[in-house]
Protein backbone atom coordinates (compact mmCIF):
# COMPACT_ATOMS: atom_id res chain seq x y z
CA UNK A 1 0.00 0.00 0.00
CA UNK A 2 2.87 2.38 0.87
CA UNK A 3 5.01 1.97 -2.25
CA UNK A 4 8.08 4.21 -2.39
CA UNK A 5 6.44 6.63 -4.85
CA UNK A 6 3.34 6.76 -2.65
CA UNK A 7 5.59 7.70 0.27
CA UNK A 8 7.14 10.55 -1.70
CA UNK A 9 3.75 12.28 -1.84
CA UNK A 10 2.68 11.13 1.64
CA UNK A 11 5.85 12.58 3.11
CA UNK A 12 5.04 16.00 1.63
CA UNK A 13 1.40 15.93 2.70
CA UNK A 14 2.12 14.71 6.25
CA UNK A 15 4.96 17.22 6.65
CA UNK A 16 2.74 20.08 5.56
CA UNK A 17 0.09 19.22 8.16
CA UNK A 18 1.99 18.16 11.28
CA UNK A 19 5.23 20.18 11.19
CA UNK A 20 5.17 22.61 14.15
CA UNK A 21 2.55 20.39 15.78
CA UNK A 22 3.13 18.66 19.12
CA UNK A 23 3.21 14.98 20.07
CA UNK A 24 0.23 14.42 22.35
CA UNK A 25 0.16 10.65 22.96
CA UNK A 26 0.33 7.33 21.13
CA UNK A 27 -1.78 4.21 21.71
CA UNK A 28 -2.50 0.87 20.08
CA UNK A 29 -6.29 0.44 19.86
CA UNK A 30 -5.98 -2.76 17.81
CA UNK A 31 -3.36 -5.44 17.33
CA UNK A 32 -0.50 -4.25 15.06
CA UNK A 33 -2.00 -0.73 14.79
CA UNK A 34 -0.47 2.42 16.29
CA UNK A 35 -2.29 5.77 16.57
CA UNK A 36 -0.07 8.82 17.18
CA UNK A 37 -2.00 11.98 18.15
CA UNK A 38 -0.38 15.21 16.92
CA UNK A 39 -1.80 18.58 18.02
CA UNK A 40 -1.44 21.60 15.76
CA UNK A 41 -2.85 25.10 16.17
CA UNK A 42 -5.74 24.28 13.86
CA UNK A 43 -6.61 20.69 14.81
CA UNK A 44 -5.46 17.33 16.17
CA UNK A 45 -4.46 14.59 13.72
CA UNK A 46 -4.06 10.87 14.13
CA UNK A 47 -1.01 9.48 12.38
CA UNK A 48 -2.03 5.87 11.83
CA UNK A 49 0.52 3.12 11.27
CA UNK A 50 -0.31 -0.52 10.54
CA UNK A 51 2.42 -3.07 11.23
CA UNK A 52 0.34 -5.89 9.74
CA UNK A 53 2.59 -7.31 7.01
CA UNK A 54 -0.44 -7.78 4.72
CA UNK A 55 -1.79 -4.27 5.35
CA UNK A 56 1.30 -2.17 6.04
CA UNK A 57 0.26 1.47 5.84
CA UNK A 58 0.96 4.97 7.11
CA UNK A 59 -1.45 7.89 6.74
CA UNK A 60 -3.02 10.86 8.54
CA UNK A 61 -6.62 10.60 9.69
CA UNK A 62 -9.10 12.94 11.33
CA UNK A 63 -9.17 13.22 15.11
CA UNK A 64 -11.22 10.69 17.00
CA UNK A 65 -10.96 10.22 20.77
CA UNK A 66 -9.69 6.79 21.78
CA UNK A 67 -12.49 4.35 22.64
CA UNK A 68 -10.44 2.23 25.02
CA UNK A 69 -9.19 3.67 28.28
CA UNK A 70 -7.04 0.73 29.34
CA UNK A 71 -4.71 0.73 26.35
CA UNK A 72 -0.93 0.94 26.61
CA UNK A 73 0.77 4.28 25.85
CA UNK A 74 3.80 4.34 23.55
CA UNK A 75 6.76 6.72 23.30
CA UNK A 76 5.74 8.77 26.36
CA UNK A 77 9.15 10.54 26.34
CA UNK A 78 7.93 12.46 23.26
CA UNK A 79 4.86 13.95 24.97
CA UNK A 80 4.74 17.71 24.39
CA UNK A 81 7.61 17.62 21.89
CA UNK A 82 7.27 19.74 18.74
CA UNK A 83 7.56 18.11 15.30
CA UNK A 84 10.50 19.77 13.55
CA UNK A 85 10.81 17.74 10.33
CA UNK A 86 9.33 14.85 8.35
CA UNK A 87 11.58 13.18 5.80
CA UNK A 88 11.75 10.13 3.55
CA UNK A 89 14.96 8.16 3.02
CA UNK A 90 16.36 8.28 -0.50
CA UNK A 91 15.05 5.32 -2.53
CA UNK A 92 13.93 3.35 0.52
CA UNK A 93 10.71 2.98 2.53
CA UNK A 94 11.99 4.57 5.73
CA UNK A 95 10.10 7.66 6.87
CA UNK A 96 11.20 9.72 9.88
CA UNK A 97 9.34 12.22 12.08
CA UNK A 98 11.86 14.43 13.95
CA UNK A 99 11.23 16.30 17.22
CA UNK A 100 12.79 19.35 18.79
CA UNK A 101 14.61 17.31 21.46
CA UNK A 102 16.66 15.53 18.78
CA UNK A 103 14.78 12.25 18.93
CA UNK A 104 12.88 10.87 15.95
CA UNK A 105 10.38 8.16 15.12
CA UNK A 106 11.56 5.94 12.27
CA UNK A 107 8.77 4.17 10.38
CA UNK A 108 9.99 0.99 8.71
CA UNK A 109 7.46 0.22 5.98
CA UNK A 110 9.00 -2.82 4.33
CA UNK A 111 9.84 -6.51 4.86
CA UNK A 112 7.71 -9.00 6.78
CA UNK A 113 8.20 -7.08 10.06
CA UNK A 114 7.16 -3.42 9.75
CA UNK A 115 7.80 -1.38 12.89
CA UNK A 116 8.24 2.06 14.43
CA UNK A 117 11.47 2.81 16.28
CA UNK A 118 12.22 5.67 18.68
CA UNK A 119 15.77 6.76 17.87
CA UNK A 120 18.04 8.89 20.05
CA UNK A 121 21.71 9.52 19.25
CA UNK A 122 21.59 6.95 16.45
CA UNK A 123 20.40 4.22 18.81
CA UNK A 124 16.98 2.60 19.17
CA UNK A 125 15.62 3.35 22.65
CA UNK A 126 12.10 2.02 22.15
CA UNK A 127 9.90 0.33 19.54
CA UNK A 128 6.25 -0.30 18.82
CA UNK A 129 6.75 -4.04 18.20
CA UNK A 130 9.11 -6.16 20.35
CA UNK A 131 10.88 -3.21 21.99
CA UNK A 132 13.09 -5.32 24.26
CA UNK A 133 14.69 -7.11 21.33
CA UNK A 134 15.52 -3.82 19.54
CA UNK A 135 16.71 -1.52 22.35
CA UNK A 136 20.36 -0.60 21.96
CA UNK A 137 20.49 -1.51 18.26
CA UNK A 138 21.41 0.90 15.50
CA UNK A 139 18.37 1.98 13.45
CA UNK A 140 17.85 0.48 9.96
CA UNK A 141 19.90 2.24 7.31
CA UNK A 142 18.47 3.15 3.89
CA UNK A 143 19.43 0.55 1.31
CA UNK A 144 18.83 1.83 -2.20
CA UNK A 145 18.18 -1.05 -4.61
CA UNK A 146 20.29 -1.74 -7.67
CA UNK A 147 19.07 0.11 -10.79
CA UNK A 148 20.43 -1.61 -13.89
CA UNK A 149 21.29 0.16 -17.11
CA UNK A 150 20.79 -2.96 -19.24
CA UNK A 151 18.02 -5.54 -18.91
CA UNK A 152 18.31 -9.30 -19.26
CA UNK A 153 16.70 -10.24 -22.61
CA UNK A 154 15.73 -13.74 -21.47
CA UNK A 155 13.84 -12.62 -18.38
CA UNK A 156 10.10 -11.91 -18.20
CA UNK A 157 8.76 -8.41 -18.87
CA UNK A 158 8.04 -7.92 -15.16
CA UNK A 159 11.59 -8.85 -14.19
CA UNK A 160 13.02 -6.63 -16.92
CA UNK A 161 10.98 -3.66 -15.66
CA UNK A 162 12.06 -4.20 -12.06
CA UNK A 163 15.67 -4.43 -13.18
CA UNK A 164 15.35 -0.92 -14.62
CA UNK A 165 13.41 0.31 -11.59
CA UNK A 166 13.10 -1.96 -8.53
CA UNK A 167 10.88 0.63 -6.81
CA UNK A 168 7.89 0.16 -9.13
CA UNK A 169 4.64 -1.04 -7.46
CA UNK A 170 4.95 -4.74 -8.28
CA UNK A 171 1.33 -5.59 -7.49
CA UNK A 172 0.22 -3.42 -10.45
CA UNK A 173 2.83 -4.47 -12.99
CA UNK A 174 0.91 -7.50 -14.36
CA UNK A 175 -2.01 -5.23 -15.29
CA UNK A 176 0.32 -2.64 -16.82
CA UNK A 177 2.20 -5.30 -18.81
CA UNK A 178 -1.02 -6.81 -20.16
CA UNK A 179 -2.52 -3.47 -21.19
CA UNK A 180 0.58 -2.30 -23.05
CA UNK A 181 1.72 -5.69 -24.45
CA UNK A 182 5.08 -5.29 -22.72
CA UNK A 183 5.82 -9.01 -23.13
CA UNK A 184 6.08 -8.41 -26.89
CA UNK A 185 8.55 -5.51 -26.52
CA UNK A 186 12.29 -5.92 -27.16
CA UNK A 187 14.53 -5.15 -24.13
CA UNK A 188 15.37 -1.62 -25.30
CA UNK A 189 11.70 -0.74 -25.61
CA UNK A 190 10.93 -2.27 -22.19
CA UNK A 191 13.62 -0.03 -20.74
CA UNK A 192 12.18 3.08 -22.42
CA UNK A 193 8.63 2.14 -21.37
CA UNK A 194 9.74 1.62 -17.75
CA UNK A 195 11.27 5.10 -17.67
CA UNK A 196 8.06 6.58 -19.05
CA UNK A 197 5.85 4.97 -16.39
CA UNK A 198 8.38 6.00 -13.71
CA UNK A 199 8.20 9.60 -14.90
CA UNK A 200 4.40 9.44 -14.72
CA UNK A 201 4.65 8.29 -11.08
CA UNK A 202 7.00 11.15 -10.22
CA UNK A 203 5.46 14.01 -12.22
CA UNK A 204 1.84 13.17 -13.04
CA UNK A 205 0.19 11.43 -10.08
CA UNK A 206 -3.49 10.49 -10.23
CA UNK A 207 -4.17 9.05 -6.77
CA UNK A 208 -7.02 6.56 -6.90
CA UNK A 209 -8.17 3.27 -5.42
CA UNK A 210 -8.94 0.67 -8.06
CA UNK A 211 -11.89 -1.71 -8.12
CA UNK A 212 -9.34 -4.39 -7.21
CA UNK A 213 -8.73 -2.56 -3.90
CA UNK A 214 -5.19 -1.55 -4.93
CA UNK A 215 -3.89 2.00 -4.50
CA UNK A 216 -2.61 3.48 -7.77
CA UNK A 217 -0.84 6.67 -8.89
CA UNK A 218 -1.15 6.06 -12.64
CA UNK A 219 -3.97 7.61 -14.68
CA UNK A 220 -6.33 5.39 -16.70
CA UNK A 221 -4.25 6.24 -19.76
CA UNK A 222 -1.48 4.16 -18.24
CA UNK A 223 -3.59 1.68 -16.30
CA UNK A 224 -7.14 1.26 -17.57
CA UNK A 225 -8.75 -0.31 -14.51
CA UNK A 226 -12.04 0.99 -13.09
CA UNK A 227 -11.70 3.35 -10.14
CA UNK A 228 -13.39 2.88 -6.78
CA UNK A 229 -12.29 6.25 -5.42
CA UNK A 230 -10.44 9.25 -6.89
CA UNK A 231 -8.62 11.60 -4.49
CA UNK A 232 -6.99 15.00 -4.64
CA UNK A 233 -4.43 13.91 -2.01
CA UNK A 234 -2.49 10.66 -1.86
CA UNK A 235 -3.10 10.44 1.91
CA UNK A 236 -6.87 10.27 1.46
CA UNK A 237 -6.64 7.39 -1.01
CA UNK A 238 -4.16 5.46 1.15
CA UNK A 239 -6.52 5.89 4.14
CA UNK A 240 -9.46 4.68 2.02
CA UNK A 241 -7.54 1.71 0.61
CA UNK A 242 -6.33 0.68 4.07
CA UNK A 243 -9.74 0.94 5.71
CA UNK A 244 -11.29 -0.94 2.82
CA UNK A 245 -8.67 -3.72 3.13
CA UNK A 246 -9.27 -4.02 6.89
CA UNK A 247 -13.01 -4.03 6.33
CA UNK A 248 -12.77 -6.78 3.71
CA UNK A 249 -10.48 -8.88 5.92
CA UNK A 250 -12.83 -8.63 8.89
CA UNK A 251 -15.81 -9.30 6.66
CA UNK A 252 -14.09 -12.30 5.07
CA UNK A 253 -13.03 -13.81 8.41
CA UNK A 254 -16.42 -13.38 10.05
CA UNK A 255 -18.32 -14.44 6.97
CA UNK A 256 -16.13 -17.47 6.27
CA UNK A 257 -16.58 -18.69 9.84
CA UNK A 258 -20.36 -18.82 9.37
CA UNK A 259 -20.19 -20.14 5.79
CA UNK A 260 -17.92 -23.03 6.80
CA UNK A 261 -20.29 -23.96 9.61
CA UNK A 262 -23.34 -23.77 7.34
CA UNK A 263 -21.70 -25.83 4.60
CA UNK A 264 -20.61 -28.47 7.10
CA UNK A 265 -24.14 -28.58 8.53
CA UNK A 266 -25.62 -28.82 5.01
CA UNK A 267 -23.41 -31.85 4.33
CA UNK A 268 -24.58 -33.46 7.57
CA UNK A 269 -28.22 -32.80 6.74
CA UNK A 270 -27.80 -34.18 3.22
CA UNK A 271 -26.28 -37.33 4.73
CA UNK A 272 -29.13 -37.63 7.22
CA UNK A 273 -31.74 -37.18 4.47
CA UNK A 274 -29.99 -39.79 2.31
CA UNK A 275 -30.17 -42.26 5.22
CA UNK A 276 -33.79 -41.46 6.00
CA UNK A 277 -34.67 -41.85 2.32
CA UNK A 278 -33.55 -45.48 2.61
CA UNK A 279 -36.22 -46.13 5.27
CA UNK A 280 -38.18 -48.43 2.92
CA UNK A 281 -35.48 -50.98 3.65
CA UNK A 282 -36.62 -50.90 7.29
CA UNK A 283 -40.12 -51.79 6.11
CA UNK A 284 -38.72 -54.64 4.01
CA UNK A 285 -36.79 -55.89 7.06
CA UNK A 286 -39.94 -55.65 9.18
CA UNK A 287 -41.85 -57.84 6.72
CA UNK A 288 -39.01 -60.36 6.66
CA UNK A 289 -38.71 -60.48 10.45
CA UNK A 290 -42.48 -60.87 10.88
CA UNK A 291 -42.45 -63.71 8.35
CA UNK A 292 -39.66 -65.41 10.35
CA UNK A 293 -41.77 -65.04 13.47
CA UNK A 294 -44.86 -66.61 11.84
CA UNK A 295 -42.87 -69.50 10.38
CA UNK A 296 -41.12 -70.19 13.69
CA UNK A 297 -44.41 -70.06 15.63
CA UNK A 298 -45.74 -72.74 13.30
CA UNK A 299 -42.90 -74.97 14.63
CA UNK A 300 -43.01 -73.75 18.24
CA UNK A 301 -43.91 -77.25 19.47
CA UNK A 302 -40.63 -78.65 18.14
CA UNK A 303 -37.47 -78.79 20.22
CA UNK A 304 -33.94 -77.85 19.16
CA UNK A 305 -30.57 -78.97 20.42
CA UNK A 306 -28.51 -76.54 22.52
CA UNK A 307 -26.12 -74.50 20.36
CA UNK A 308 -28.26 -74.76 17.20
CA UNK A 309 -27.47 -71.65 15.13
CA UNK A 310 -30.25 -71.94 12.50
CA UNK A 311 -33.26 -73.94 11.45
CA UNK A 312 -34.33 -74.94 7.94
CA UNK A 313 -38.08 -75.26 7.46
CA UNK A 314 -40.69 -75.04 4.69
CA UNK A 315 -41.86 -71.54 3.76
CA UNK A 316 -45.64 -71.79 3.32
CA UNK A 317 -45.57 -68.20 1.94
CA UNK A 318 -43.42 -69.37 -0.98
CA UNK A 319 -44.94 -72.71 -2.07
CA UNK A 320 -43.16 -74.60 0.71
CA UNK A 321 -39.67 -73.72 -0.52
CA UNK A 322 -37.06 -74.36 2.13
CA UNK A 323 -35.87 -71.36 4.14
CA UNK A 324 -33.07 -71.13 6.71
CA UNK A 325 -33.69 -68.84 9.69
CA UNK A 326 -30.84 -67.81 12.06
CA UNK A 327 -31.55 -68.55 15.73
CA UNK A 328 -30.47 -66.78 18.92
CA UNK A 329 -28.39 -68.95 21.23
CA UNK A 330 -30.11 -70.07 24.44
CA UNK A 331 -33.64 -69.49 23.16
CA UNK A 332 -36.21 -72.09 22.05
CA UNK A 333 -38.18 -71.74 18.80
CA UNK A 334 -41.07 -69.83 20.40
CA UNK A 335 -38.67 -67.39 22.05
CA UNK A 336 -36.88 -66.89 18.72
CA UNK A 337 -40.26 -66.14 17.14
CA UNK A 338 -40.86 -63.45 19.80
CA UNK A 339 -37.37 -62.09 19.10
CA UNK A 340 -38.23 -61.62 15.40
CA UNK A 341 -41.63 -60.10 16.22
CA UNK A 342 -39.79 -57.50 18.35
CA UNK A 343 -37.30 -56.83 15.55
CA UNK A 344 -40.19 -56.41 13.10
CA UNK A 345 -41.84 -53.97 15.53
CA UNK A 346 -38.59 -51.97 15.91
CA UNK A 347 -38.02 -51.89 12.14
CA UNK A 348 -41.57 -50.59 11.53
CA UNK A 349 -41.08 -47.97 14.26
CA UNK A 350 -37.80 -46.95 12.63
CA UNK A 351 -39.63 -46.58 9.30
CA UNK A 352 -42.39 -44.49 10.88
CA UNK A 353 -39.85 -42.24 12.67
CA UNK A 354 -37.93 -41.80 9.42
CA UNK A 355 -41.10 -40.81 7.61
CA UNK A 356 -41.82 -38.21 10.29
CA UNK A 357 -38.23 -36.87 10.34
CA UNK A 358 -37.74 -36.72 6.59
CA UNK A 359 -39.88 -33.61 5.89
CA UNK A 360 -38.49 -31.91 9.00
CA UNK A 361 -34.88 -32.52 7.92
CA UNK A 362 -35.68 -31.40 4.37
CA UNK A 363 -37.14 -28.19 5.76
CA UNK A 364 -33.99 -27.64 7.85
CA UNK A 365 -31.86 -28.21 4.75
CA UNK A 366 -33.91 -25.63 2.84
CA UNK A 367 -33.36 -23.14 5.69
CA UNK A 368 -29.60 -23.77 5.66
CA UNK A 369 -29.36 -23.35 1.90
CA UNK A 370 -31.39 -20.15 2.11
CA UNK A 371 -29.04 -18.82 4.81
CA UNK A 372 -26.05 -19.68 2.61
CA UNK A 373 -27.60 -17.89 -0.37
CA UNK A 374 -28.32 -14.81 1.75
CA UNK A 375 -24.87 -14.56 3.34
CA UNK A 376 -23.23 -15.03 -0.05
CA UNK A 377 -24.77 -11.73 -1.18
CA UNK A 378 -23.45 -9.70 1.79
CA UNK A 379 -20.51 -7.42 0.93
CA UNK A 380 -20.37 -5.04 3.91
CA UNK A 381 -19.46 -5.78 7.53
CA UNK A 382 -22.34 -3.71 9.02
CA UNK A 383 -24.76 -5.65 6.80
CA UNK A 384 -23.24 -8.94 8.00
CA UNK A 385 -23.53 -7.86 11.65
CA UNK A 386 -27.19 -6.90 11.09
CA UNK A 387 -27.82 -10.22 9.32
CA UNK A 388 -26.28 -12.16 12.23
CA UNK A 389 -28.40 -10.19 14.71
CA UNK A 390 -31.58 -10.80 12.70
CA UNK A 391 -30.84 -14.52 12.38
CA UNK A 392 -29.35 -15.04 15.84
CA UNK A 393 -32.13 -17.34 17.07
CA UNK A 394 -32.12 -19.38 13.85
CA UNK A 395 -28.32 -19.74 13.94
CA UNK A 396 -28.43 -20.84 17.58
CA UNK A 397 -31.10 -23.41 16.75
CA UNK A 398 -28.81 -25.05 14.21
CA UNK A 399 -25.89 -24.96 16.66
CA UNK A 400 -23.81 -21.97 15.51
CA UNK A 401 -21.97 -20.20 18.33
CA UNK A 402 -22.01 -20.91 22.03
CA UNK A 403 -23.71 -18.61 24.50
CA UNK A 404 -21.60 -16.80 27.10
CA UNK A 405 -22.91 -19.21 29.75
CA UNK A 406 -21.79 -22.22 27.72
CA UNK A 407 -18.40 -20.62 27.19
CA UNK A 408 -18.05 -19.95 30.92
CA UNK A 409 -19.00 -23.53 31.77
CA UNK A 410 -16.75 -25.01 29.08
CA UNK A 411 -14.16 -27.44 30.47
CA UNK A 412 -11.48 -25.61 28.46
CA UNK A 413 -10.69 -22.12 27.22
CA UNK A 414 -11.72 -21.15 23.69
CA UNK A 415 -10.10 -18.52 21.47
CA UNK A 416 -10.10 -17.65 17.76
CA UNK A 417 -7.06 -17.33 15.51
CA UNK A 418 -8.44 -15.99 12.26
CA UNK A 419 -11.12 -18.47 11.20
CA UNK A 420 -9.79 -21.26 13.44
CA UNK A 421 -11.09 -22.05 16.93
CA UNK A 422 -8.40 -22.93 19.46
CA UNK A 423 -9.08 -24.97 22.61
CA UNK A 424 -6.80 -24.72 25.65
CA UNK A 425 -7.00 -27.03 28.66
CA UNK A 426 -7.48 -25.56 32.14
CA UNK A 427 -6.01 -28.41 34.22
CA UNK A 428 -5.08 -32.10 33.95
CA UNK A 429 -8.69 -33.27 33.88
CA UNK A 430 -9.56 -30.56 31.37
CA UNK A 431 -6.59 -31.62 29.22
CA UNK A 432 -7.97 -35.16 29.09
CA UNK A 433 -11.44 -33.91 28.13
CA UNK A 434 -10.06 -31.58 25.47
CA UNK A 435 -7.88 -34.22 23.82
CA UNK A 436 -10.56 -36.91 23.92
CA UNK A 437 -13.15 -34.58 22.36
CA UNK A 438 -10.83 -33.32 19.60
CA UNK A 439 -11.29 -34.69 16.09
CA UNK A 440 -8.55 -36.93 14.74
CA UNK A 441 -7.61 -34.28 12.13
CA UNK A 442 -7.35 -31.44 14.68
CA UNK A 443 -3.87 -30.10 15.44
CA UNK A 444 -2.64 -30.93 18.96
CA UNK A 445 0.08 -28.80 20.63
CA UNK A 446 1.98 -28.84 23.94
CA UNK A 447 5.06 -27.11 25.35
CA UNK A 448 7.87 -29.63 25.10
CA UNK A 449 9.60 -30.95 28.22
CA UNK A 450 7.50 -29.02 30.75
CA UNK A 451 4.06 -29.28 32.31
CA UNK A 452 1.32 -27.28 30.66
CA UNK A 453 -2.02 -27.15 28.89
CA UNK A 454 -3.02 -29.26 25.93
CA UNK A 455 -3.91 -27.00 23.00
CA UNK A 456 -5.98 -27.97 19.96
CA UNK A 457 -6.59 -26.14 16.68
CA UNK A 458 -10.02 -27.21 15.42
CA UNK A 459 -9.85 -28.23 11.76
CA UNK A 460 -13.50 -28.98 11.01
CA UNK A 461 -12.65 -32.39 9.51
CA UNK A 462 -10.12 -30.82 7.11
CA UNK A 463 -7.13 -33.07 6.57
CA UNK A 464 -4.66 -30.29 5.69
CA UNK A 465 -2.63 -28.35 8.25
CA UNK A 466 -3.68 -24.73 8.90
CA UNK A 467 -1.43 -21.85 7.74
CA UNK A 468 1.92 -21.69 9.54
CA UNK A 469 1.09 -18.38 11.24
CA UNK A 470 -1.94 -20.06 12.88
CA UNK A 471 0.24 -22.92 14.16
CA UNK A 472 2.85 -20.47 15.49
CA UNK A 473 0.24 -18.41 17.30
CA UNK A 474 -1.39 -21.47 18.87
CA UNK A 475 2.09 -22.71 19.80
CA UNK A 476 2.62 -19.36 21.55
CA UNK A 477 -0.57 -20.03 23.54
CA UNK A 478 0.74 -23.47 24.50
CA UNK A 479 4.01 -21.91 25.68
CA UNK A 480 2.14 -19.26 27.69
CA UNK A 481 -0.06 -21.85 29.45
CA UNK A 482 2.91 -23.90 30.56
CA UNK A 483 5.87 -23.74 32.94
CA UNK A 484 7.81 -22.14 30.07
CA UNK A 485 5.69 -18.98 30.34
CA UNK A 486 8.59 -16.87 31.61
CA UNK A 487 11.02 -17.90 28.84
CA UNK A 488 11.81 -15.64 25.90
CA UNK A 489 11.16 -18.54 23.51
CA UNK A 490 10.08 -22.09 24.23
CA UNK A 491 9.95 -25.33 22.22
CA UNK A 492 6.39 -26.41 21.41
CA UNK A 493 5.55 -29.71 19.73
CA UNK A 494 2.56 -30.22 17.46
CA UNK A 495 1.01 -33.09 15.52
CA UNK A 496 -2.37 -34.40 14.38
CA UNK A 497 -4.66 -35.44 17.23
CA UNK A 498 -4.74 -38.98 15.77
CA UNK A 499 -1.07 -39.35 16.73
CA UNK A 500 -1.77 -38.60 20.41
CA UNK A 501 -2.86 -41.44 22.69
CA UNK A 502 -3.43 -41.90 26.39
CA UNK A 503 -1.84 -45.07 27.84
CA UNK A 504 -4.09 -47.27 29.95
CA UNK A 505 -3.87 -46.27 33.61
CA UNK A 506 -1.87 -43.08 32.86
CA UNK A 507 -2.22 -40.08 35.17
CA UNK A 508 -4.69 -37.30 34.19
CA UNK A 509 -3.28 -35.22 31.33
CA UNK A 510 -0.52 -37.72 30.50
CA UNK A 511 -0.30 -38.79 26.83
CA UNK A 512 2.08 -40.40 24.35
CA UNK A 513 2.82 -38.34 21.22
CA UNK A 514 4.02 -39.62 17.85
CA UNK A 515 5.21 -37.88 14.64
CA UNK A 516 5.51 -34.51 16.34
CA UNK A 517 7.20 -31.42 14.92
CA UNK A 518 8.72 -28.66 17.07
CA UNK A 519 8.68 -24.86 16.79
CA UNK A 520 10.53 -22.33 18.93
CA UNK A 521 8.05 -19.58 19.81
CA UNK A 522 7.64 -16.74 22.32
CA UNK A 523 4.83 -17.28 24.86
CA UNK A 524 1.66 -15.43 23.79
CA UNK A 525 -1.22 -14.54 26.11
CA UNK A 526 -4.34 -15.01 23.92
CA UNK A 527 -6.33 -12.68 26.17
CA UNK A 528 -4.08 -9.79 25.17
CA UNK A 529 -4.62 -10.30 21.43
CA UNK A 530 -7.10 -7.79 19.98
Amino acid sequence: MNNYYTLIYLNREIKEKICDGFFDFAISPHKDVLHIYIKTKEETYRLIFSANSRETALFLDYYRPPKKRNVLDFFSSLEGQEVSEVSLAKKDRLLSVYFENGKHLLFKLFSGRPNVFLVDNNQITDAFKNPESHKGEAPPEPMAPDFKEEVSPKRSAKNQMTEVNPLLPRNLLPYLIEQHDVEEMPPAKVKAFTRQVTQALREDPHPRVLKTGDFCLWSREWLDISTNKQCSEVNDCVAYAYKNAVHLRRLHNKKEDIVRFLKRTVEQKEGTIAQLSQSKKSLERADRYEKYGHLLMAHAHESISPGTESITIKDFYEDDEEITIPLQEGRDIAQNAEYYYEKAKDARKSYENAQKRLPVEKEKLETLQKLLDEIDQIERLPDLNSWIKDHKKKLQQIGFGDSDDKQAKSPYRKFKVGKYEVWIGKNAKSNDQLTSRAHKEDIWLHARGVGGSHVVIRMGNQKDYPPKNVILKAAGFAAYYSKAQGMKTAPVMYTKRKYVRKPKGAAPGAVVVEREEVEMVPPINPQEIN
